[in-house]
């Protein structure tokens, strides 16, 4: 089990996620509510969604749940954000399913414990376990992009990087057992 903080919004404290809540979580209606919301071809509506989203933090807990990366305290994991990808012209790829179903075959083989669509609906998170042969989340980073052949968000490189959930059925994979 990895110890994994999340926060209720952008605005509150981090707190300890266990997997009820997690399930919780993704299966409520406020998210749902936010979610399509999100999704509005409406200016700004996936910034204001973000604001109150919960947002998990794959990497790292947090000292008295002050979510800075002076506090962060590893916990082994590191998140790709995988943005645009209609836009990547990646060959025959379009979509985060169509982008998740070239490489979930490989999980194990990329030590992958979490796939799911971010709250834009045109993203894909990719959470899995930190290679020994990287020091840096950069570098893990890149690593897995390499490995699943995509572009990635390189600014998501910080121990207290927020990453907001998705519905249930927009999680394609979790490993509950190495997660909770």
């Amino acid at each position: 089990m990895i110890q994994i903080d999340y926060v209720k919004n952008v605005r509150s404290r981090c707190e300890r996620l266990s997997k009820e809540l997690f399930i919780g979580l993704i299966n409520s209606a406020e998210v749902r509510r936010w979610i399509s919301y999100a999704r509005l071809e409406e200016e700004g509506a996936l910034e204001r969604a973000k604001g109150e989203l919960p947002g998990i933090c794959w990497q790292a807990t947090f000292k008295e749940g002050r979510r800075t990366d002076a506090n962060a305290q590893p916990n082994g994991l590191c998140a790709l954000d995988i943005d645009h990808i209609r836009q990547m012209g990646l060959p025959g790829i379009s979509t985060p399913e169509e982008l998740w179903l070239s490489f979930r075959e490989r999980v194990d083989e990329l030590d992958i414990v979490c796939v799911h669509k971010t709250p834009s609906g045109d993203g894909l998170r990719v959470v899995f376990l930190c290679q020994p042969q990287f020091n840096t989340l950069a570098d893990n980073q890149a690593w897995l992009a390499g490995e699943i052949g995509c572009q990635y968000d390189a600014v998501c490189k910080d121990w207290a990087r927020l990453y907001f959930i998705s519905v249930a059925e927009e999680f394609y994979y979790v490993d509950w057992e190495t997660l909770f």
